[in-house]
């Protein structure tokens, strides 16, 4: 799926172009890592849905998808973001940090995913669709 983004700054609007992907079934690797050739070519962005049990990856930033996620009806205290970094073996391809996973009202203080069972539930969900 194609997205189209509009910055506005006043008066002045600029789109951009980004492909966002929402899985529910799979997606092999080779196919993310033709997305991520668009911004980052060695690391994909994602948000995981852990009560949908759904990701989306791609995008500039994680807000990206988690944009795209929320608009097929996620809820935001059910989505958190992650990196999927492509040169690390596969127990160590993930990493839980995104600006989205900051909220000190549900506990999380930092950028990176600090409950254990948020991690885990994120790593199975993320695990199963890739494939």
């Amino acid at each position: 799926m194609i997205t189209i983004l509009f910055f506005c700054r006043g008066v002045l609007c600029y789109s951009a172009l980004m492909i966002i992907r929402i899985v529910e079934d799979s997606i092999n690797l080779d196919e993310l890592r033709e997305i991520a050739k668009e911004y980052y070519i060695d690391m994909i962005k994602g948000v995981a849905d852990i009560s949908k049990e759904i990701i989306a990856v791609g995008g500039e930033y994680h807000m990206d998808a988690n944009m795209k996620i929320l608009e097929n009806g996620s809820v935001q205290s059910d989505v958190w973001g992650f990196n999927i970094l492509f040169d690390r073996p596969k127990d160590e391809r993930i990493e839980f940090t995104s600006l989205i996973n900051i909220r000190p009202l549900a506990g999380n203080r930092s950028m990176e995913v600090e409950d254990e069972e948020i991690r885990k539930k994120m790593s199975d969900i993320i695990n199963r669709k890739i494939i």
